[in-house]
Protein backbone atom coordinates (compact mmCIF):
# COMPACT_ATOMS: atom_id res chain seq x y z
CA UNK A 1 0.00 0.00 0.00
CA UNK A 2 1.46 3.73 -1.37
CA UNK A 3 -0.09 6.64 0.76
CA UNK A 4 0.62 10.17 -0.55
CA UNK A 5 -0.12 12.72 2.91
CA UNK A 6 -0.60 16.35 2.42
CA UNK A 7 -1.12 19.00 5.40
CA UNK A 8 -0.96 22.68 5.11
CA UNK A 9 -2.94 23.84 8.55
CA UNK A 10 -0.08 25.34 9.87
CA UNK A 11 3.07 27.29 8.92
CA UNK A 12 4.70 24.35 8.29
CA UNK A 13 4.35 22.08 4.53
CA UNK A 14 4.00 18.61 5.01
CA UNK A 15 4.11 16.04 2.70
CA UNK A 16 4.62 12.13 3.70
CA UNK A 17 5.45 9.10 1.46
CA UNK A 18 4.42 6.13 3.26
CA UNK A 19 4.88 2.74 1.97
CA UNK A 20 4.26 -0.80 3.15
CA UNK A 21 7.74 -2.12 4.59
CA UNK A 22 9.46 0.97 3.64
CA UNK A 23 10.95 3.71 6.29
CA UNK A 24 8.83 6.72 5.80
CA UNK A 25 9.52 9.78 3.56
CA UNK A 26 8.87 12.90 4.93
CA UNK A 27 9.09 16.45 3.50
CA UNK A 28 8.17 19.36 5.32
CA UNK A 29 9.05 23.42 4.16
CA UNK A 30 8.30 26.15 6.91
CA UNK A 31 6.43 29.15 4.95
CA UNK A 32 3.45 31.88 5.19
CA UNK A 33 1.71 32.76 2.42
CA UNK A 34 3.61 30.80 -0.43
CA UNK A 35 2.05 27.50 0.13
CA UNK A 36 0.83 27.10 -2.78
CA UNK A 37 4.14 27.73 -4.87
CA UNK A 38 5.49 25.55 -3.12
CA UNK A 39 2.98 22.42 -2.52
CA UNK A 40 3.20 20.17 -5.99
CA UNK A 41 7.11 20.82 -6.40
CA UNK A 42 7.59 19.06 -2.75
CA UNK A 43 5.34 16.49 -3.36
CA UNK A 44 7.10 16.16 -6.62
CA UNK A 45 10.52 15.84 -4.77
CA UNK A 46 8.86 13.26 -2.00
CA UNK A 47 7.78 10.57 -4.50
CA UNK A 48 11.20 11.25 -6.12
CA UNK A 49 13.09 10.33 -3.31
CA UNK A 50 10.48 7.08 -2.94
CA UNK A 51 10.91 6.06 -6.63
CA UNK A 52 7.22 6.10 -6.75
CA UNK A 53 5.19 7.84 -9.40
CA UNK A 54 2.17 9.60 -8.93
CA UNK A 55 0.06 6.98 -10.55
CA UNK A 56 1.31 4.25 -8.53
CA UNK A 57 -0.11 5.67 -5.13
CA UNK A 58 -2.98 3.95 -3.54
CA UNK A 59 -4.40 6.88 -1.11
CA UNK A 60 -4.10 10.25 -1.01
CA UNK A 61 -5.00 11.51 2.39
CA UNK A 62 -5.19 15.25 3.32
CA UNK A 63 -5.26 17.18 7.24
CA UNK A 64 -8.05 19.02 6.51
CA UNK A 65 -7.71 21.21 9.26
CA UNK A 66 -8.64 22.76 11.27
CA UNK A 67 -6.03 25.89 11.00
CA UNK A 68 -4.73 28.28 8.17
CA UNK A 69 -7.18 29.34 5.60
CA UNK A 70 -4.83 29.52 2.91
CA UNK A 71 -2.94 26.61 3.97
CA UNK A 72 -6.08 24.70 4.02
CA UNK A 73 -7.05 25.86 0.56
CA UNK A 74 -3.92 24.56 -0.86
CA UNK A 75 -3.42 21.36 0.68
CA UNK A 76 -7.47 20.38 -0.11
CA UNK A 77 -7.29 21.56 -3.34
CA UNK A 78 -4.22 19.82 -4.17
CA UNK A 79 -5.30 16.59 -2.60
CA UNK A 80 -8.63 16.98 -4.75
CA UNK A 81 -6.69 17.40 -8.42
CA UNK A 82 -4.56 14.97 -7.51
CA UNK A 83 -6.91 11.95 -6.60
CA UNK A 84 -8.90 12.81 -9.45
CA UNK A 85 -6.75 13.17 -12.12
CA UNK A 86 -4.91 9.81 -11.41
CA UNK A 87 -8.29 7.97 -10.36
CA UNK A 88 -6.55 7.62 -6.74
CA UNK A 89 -9.59 7.36 -3.43
CA UNK A 90 -8.77 10.49 -1.76
CA UNK A 91 -9.07 9.83 2.30
CA UNK A 92 -9.67 12.88 4.93
CA UNK A 93 -7.74 13.33 8.30
CA UNK A 94 -7.91 15.92 11.31
CA UNK A 95 -4.58 17.71 10.90
CA UNK A 96 -4.91 18.57 15.00
CA UNK A 97 -4.76 14.78 15.14
CA UNK A 98 -2.49 13.75 12.30
CA UNK A 99 0.03 16.85 13.77
CA UNK A 100 0.36 15.05 17.22
CA UNK A 101 -0.62 11.32 16.41
CA UNK A 102 3.30 10.43 17.36
CA UNK A 103 2.63 11.96 21.06
CA UNK A 104 1.60 8.89 23.85
CA UNK A 105 -1.31 9.89 26.39
CA UNK A 106 -3.40 12.50 26.44
CA UNK A 107 -2.55 15.36 25.08
CA UNK A 108 -4.32 18.90 24.12
CA UNK A 109 -3.64 19.70 20.27
CA UNK A 110 -3.73 23.00 20.10
CA UNK A 111 -3.22 25.48 16.32
CA UNK A 112 -3.11 29.49 17.07
CA UNK A 113 -6.18 30.89 16.01
CA UNK A 114 -5.44 34.66 18.06
CA UNK A 115 -6.41 35.95 20.95
CA UNK A 116 -5.63 33.92 22.98
CA UNK A 117 -8.17 31.29 21.27
CA UNK A 118 -7.06 28.11 19.51
CA UNK A 119 -8.47 25.20 17.34
CA UNK A 120 -8.14 22.46 19.45
CA UNK A 121 -8.93 19.15 20.28
CA UNK A 122 -7.83 16.69 23.01
CA UNK A 123 -6.98 13.15 22.22
CA UNK A 124 -6.03 9.84 24.31
CA UNK A 125 -3.92 7.31 21.96
CA UNK A 126 -6.12 9.14 18.88
CA UNK A 127 -9.09 8.40 20.50
CA UNK A 128 -11.51 11.76 20.87
CA UNK A 129 -11.77 13.29 24.41
CA UNK A 130 -12.88 16.74 23.68
CA UNK A 131 -13.87 17.14 20.40
CA UNK A 132 -12.29 19.53 17.90
CA UNK A 133 -13.35 23.64 17.92
CA UNK A 134 -12.19 26.99 18.74
CA UNK A 135 -11.80 27.31 22.28
CA UNK A 136 -10.49 30.25 24.17
CA UNK A 137 -7.23 28.91 26.54
CA UNK A 138 -8.75 29.40 29.28
CA UNK A 139 -11.40 26.94 28.39
CA UNK A 140 -8.66 24.40 27.51
CA UNK A 141 -6.83 24.55 31.11
CA UNK A 142 -8.14 21.81 32.43
CA UNK A 143 -6.98 19.68 29.83
CA UNK A 144 -2.96 18.00 30.35
CA UNK A 145 0.12 18.48 27.79
CA UNK A 146 -0.64 21.32 26.06
CA UNK A 147 1.02 21.06 22.57
CA UNK A 148 1.10 24.25 20.45
CA UNK A 149 1.56 22.90 16.81
CA UNK A 150 4.59 24.89 15.40
CA UNK A 151 7.19 23.48 13.27
CA UNK A 152 9.50 22.24 16.09
CA UNK A 153 6.49 20.09 18.26
CA UNK A 154 4.95 18.26 15.24
CA UNK A 155 5.50 14.72 15.63
CA UNK A 156 3.76 12.07 13.22
CA UNK A 157 3.07 8.44 13.65
CA UNK A 158 0.45 7.17 11.01
CA UNK A 159 -0.11 3.89 12.15
CA UNK A 160 -1.77 5.09 15.48
CA UNK A 161 -4.63 7.06 12.99
CA UNK A 162 -4.69 4.88 10.31
CA UNK A 163 -8.39 3.59 11.43
CA UNK A 164 -9.24 7.28 11.85
CA UNK A 165 -8.34 8.13 7.84
CA UNK A 166 -11.84 8.80 6.32
CA UNK A 167 -12.96 7.71 2.73
CA UNK A 168 -14.00 10.75 1.13
CA UNK A 169 -16.99 9.26 -1.57
CA UNK A 170 -17.07 12.69 -3.68
CA UNK A 171 -13.91 14.45 -4.10
CA UNK A 172 -15.12 17.86 -5.97
CA UNK A 173 -17.47 18.03 -2.46
CA UNK A 174 -14.95 17.84 0.02
CA UNK A 175 -14.11 21.28 1.92
CA UNK A 176 -11.53 22.10 4.10
CA UNK A 177 -12.87 22.69 8.01
CA UNK A 178 -12.27 26.08 8.70
CA UNK A 179 -14.10 25.70 12.53
CA UNK A 180 -15.19 29.70 11.77
CA UNK A 181 -15.79 32.21 8.97
CA UNK A 182 -12.79 34.03 7.54
CA UNK A 183 -11.91 38.06 8.30
CA UNK A 184 -13.08 38.49 4.64
CA UNK A 185 -16.70 36.56 5.20
CA UNK A 186 -17.09 38.44 8.61
CA UNK A 187 -16.11 41.74 6.97
CA UNK A 188 -18.69 41.23 4.13
CA UNK A 189 -21.12 40.04 6.45
CA UNK A 190 -20.71 43.27 8.64
CA UNK A 191 -20.83 45.57 5.45
CA UNK A 192 -24.23 43.91 4.20
CA UNK A 193 -26.06 44.01 7.83
CA UNK A 194 -25.55 47.56 8.19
Amino acid sequence: MKKLIIDVSTDTQIVILSVLGKPEIIKTRLGKKDHSAYMIPLIDETLKEGGINIKEIDQIIVGVGPGSYTGLRVAVMTAKMLAYTNQIPLYTISSLQLLTSGYDGQITAMIDARNQNYFSGVYEQSEVVLKEGLYHLDELKKYPNHIIINHETIKIDLSKIEHRFMLVENPHELIPNYLRITEAERNHDQKNNH
